[in-house]
């Protein structure tokens, strides 16, 4: 790749990009710009991301009609050609479908969204036979399995659907026949050789004559647990007596035991049949099973106590799902969906299998760059992975003093955001080593890979994003918001090719950015007498090296805080003053003679500055100049207000802290000024970034210009209201 040409139009948040990118090979095969939040990089990359994946770009926002043009020395960019990493953390371990194995992300997601469906069937399918069988959901698989002597549950699924079975089995309950405790009596000496006899004296409790029991609402069981109940409360005790259906009188707890010994006399009367009644009243699961006979017919009592005999129980188990599974809808979409997918699975796991030993060298590739972690990434199964017998697994290793704790990758609960994109790359590690291996032309759009990064691991992804420039066939645009990372992209990116992102009325446009380096040296200090912009924006940095090298208590210091804040002698200080400080500081000789205050000077090019329709470039003198002129607007704008409710018109704020101070005053003397949410905007985005330095000042950077010139119109209407309002009181 030589140049790469692109032109977008409503292409998600951008309306209009047309730039050209030169790649060739006496130049660097990366571009690094430098894009505020919002302006452009998340709808660069959906760009680029849609034509990966030979989808076409939208505008989601208005719907408005959307072009693109993406040329490679004058052909259409090939979709394999494109690489994305996004900023979004993406770790894969949101279902407890998705999978432990490493795959490429496209085959991953992929992968994870087969399962999840297959997986989604599965549920349903379970939910369905919980309700014929009664078995908890979460003992179903394993009960099936068992049951059937299989390893896997589709193949027990199909291979149960291909069974035929001709009985309808719809009155029997698997949990109620099978339960553990029911199992124990039904396997007991007594029940096998008395079922029958028992089942048969059961039914006649229902039908002999001065019965009190109705089959399927009132049983002996029942009957126990009631009269037993009202014993342990002293209802008898109490002299209280029981009126039974069909009887003429009530009777006492005496009398109540004699009928009942009548009733089962023919049960009691034998040892073992009163053995079988009692080990039936025993516990609530084995009081389902009675409930179950209870609810049959005399023929489905036979015929339940023939296939509950051991020797046939192990195939009425199977008889019982075999019965559940044919007359289940559910069963025959979870095969179908299975089926369908069986091949794609299998195809993805081999190509992961065979990926095995890049997996292992991507991730000690990451371990050897990534420094700081809690932890140590391995391939779990290494041997099995390498020899393609098993998939590739993540394998996380955590370590404190002696205590070590090894989780697989679905199993992390405890990474931090940095942690987790971390990992995150990973797969990029795994998608450059491929695509290495596979000497693919790639270009790659990297959207701010640095964030939630410690400076350490920063550090080593530039060193990696530095290693991928020297790859012949590989080619770079970093987008980032965060202008420390774009100024450390220098570290190997040529300066023509650092980018800055501005936004016109017509769209987005890409200058080459100035003054990444030390702004001042090599911009500002050859600027201050002849660019009256640069000259106001050097304030603050002279303020901050007289501070550094002479103390805040120098008469120099005092006079240049004047220009910074609103001072009864601000209006008097001029720009032959401060150019008179300028060269005492740093031995120059610039013309002293200007008598124009410094205050008119900063009013004046900040109209100018938000006149202009356009923008171009970093802005660091114009951004510096806006912020230092709104704040002083608005204290003049607080100093005026609280002259008038104070009722002091020589009122002046003296302290250290004039702003601050300023508001907190103004605030508790009114406390429902609408003028308030301007001033504390200023307070929260302006004040504090004025104070720059050579070493950092990314945070007035990350102020749009834009911003800035809507804030400077703002606190300038607050003296039009201000003047109206005194006017009209």
């Amino acid at each position: 790749m030589d140049k790469l040409k692109i032109d977008l139009k409503n292409c998600y948040g951008i309306q209009s990009l047309e730039h050209e990118f030169d790649f060739t090979a006496s130049k660097s095969k990366t571009y690094a710009i430098y894009a505020p939040n919002g302006l452009m990089k998340t709808s660069f990359s959906k760009t680029f991301e849609k034509l990966a994946s030979n989808q076409q770009p939208t505008e989601e926002r208005y719907n408005r009609p959307s072009t693109y043009e993406v040329k490679v020395d004058g052909a259409e960019i090939a979709k394999e050609m494109i690489y994305v990493l996004k900023s979004e953390i993406d770790i894969s371990s949101d279902s407890s479908a998705i999978t432990n194995i490493l795959v490429d992300p496209v085959n991953k997601s992929r992968y994870d969204a087969l399962l999840i469906d297959i997986d989604k069937q599965k549920n349903k399918l379970i939910s369905s036979l919980q309700k014929s069988s009664k078995v908890p959901k979460q003992e179903i698989e394993k009960t099936i399995l068992v049951d059937w002597n299989e390893l896997d549950f589709p193949t027990c699924i199909n291979k149960i659907l291909e069974t035929t079975i001709d009985d309808d089995l719809s009155p029997f309950e698997y949990k109620a026949i099978f339960d553990p405790k029911a199992i124990e009596v039904l396997k007991s000496q007594e029940f096998i050789s008395k079922a029958k006899e028992f089942t048969d004296k059961y039914e006649e409790l229902f039908n002999q004559a001065g019965t009190i029991y109705q089959k399927g609402i009132f049983n002996p069981i029942k009957a126990e647990t009631s009269f037993s109940t009202l014993e342990k409360q002293g209802f008898f005790a109490g002299g209280h007596r029981v009126h039974l259906r069909g009887e003429s009188d009530s009777i006492d707890q005496a009398t109540l035991k004699e009928k009942l010994q009548t009733i089962h006399a023919d049960i009691d009367g034998n040892e073992e049949l009163k053995k079988i009644r009692a080990s039936l009243a025993k516990n609530a699961q084995t009081q389902a099973l009675i409930d179950l006979i209870e609810s049959l017919t005399a023929t489905q009592v036979e015929f339940l106590l023939e296939n509950i005999k051991p020797e046939n129980q192990i195939q009425f188990r199977k008889n019982l799902w075999t019965y559940y599974i044919k007359t289940n809808t559910e069963a025959t979409t979870y095969i179908t969906t299975y089926n369908e997918s069986k091949d794609e699975i299998e195809s993805i796991e081999a190509t992961a299998a065979q990926a095995a030993p890049r997996w292992t060298k991507a991730v000690e590739l990451f371990n050897d760059r990534f420094v700081d972690m809690p932890f140590t990434l391995s391939v779990s199964n290494q041997t099995q992975a390498a020899l393609g017998k098993e998939n590739a697994k993540l394998k996380f290793t955590f370590q404190d003093g002696t205590d070590t704790v090894e989780w697989s990758r679905s199993e992390i609960k405890t990474l931090s955001q940095g942690e987790k994109r971390a990992l995150y790359l990973l797969n990029f590690i795994f998608e450059v080593e491929a695509r290495k291996l596979a000497n693919q032309e790639t270009l790659f759009i990297i959207d701010d890979i640095a964030d939630s990064f410690d400076y350490k691991n920063k550090h080593a992804i530039v060193q990696y994003l530095e290693d991928l420039s020297k790859t012949d066939h590989f080619h770079q645009i970093i987008l980032t918001h965060n202008f420390d990372f774009f100024r450390t992209l220098t570290k190997f990116v040529h300066r023509t090719r650092c980018l800055m992102s501005n936004r016109s009325n017509s769209g987005i446009t890409l200058t080459k950015a100035d003054g990444i380096n030390n702004i001042f040296i090599n911009i500002w200090k050859n600027k201050v007498d002849s660019n009256d912009y640069i000259l106001c924006a050097t304030i603050p940095f002279t303020r901050n090296l007289i501070e550094y090298t002479k103390g805040d208590e120098d008469d120099d210091y005092k006079i240049l805080t004047k220009l910074l804040h609103w001072k009864s002698d601000t209006h008097e200080i001029s720009v032959g003053n401060y150019l008179d400080i300028y060269n005492r500081l740093f031995g120059t000789s610039y013309d002293t003679s200007n008598t124009l205050p410094i205050k008119d000077l900063l009013f004046t090019k900040a109209t100018e500055i938000c006149a202009s329709t356009t923008h171009d470039g970093l802005n660091l003198e114009d951004k510096v100049l806006l912020s230092m002129a709104i704040r002083m607007q608005a204290e003049i704008f607080l100093i005026n207000e609280l002259r008038i409710l104070k009722s002091d018109p020589n009122y002046w704020c003296n302290s250290m802290n004039q702003f601050g101070n300023l508001i907190k005053e103004y605030s508790s003397l009114a406390s429902s000024s609408p003028s308030l949410r301007t001033l504390e905007k200023i307070s929260i985005t302006v004040s504090s970034n004025i104070h720059l330095n050579s070493f950092m000042y990314e945070p007035i950077l990350d102020l749009t210009i834009e911003h800035l010139v809507k804030l400077y119109n703002e606190v300038c209407n607050l003296h039009v209201s201000a003047i109206s309002a005194n006017t009209n009181a």
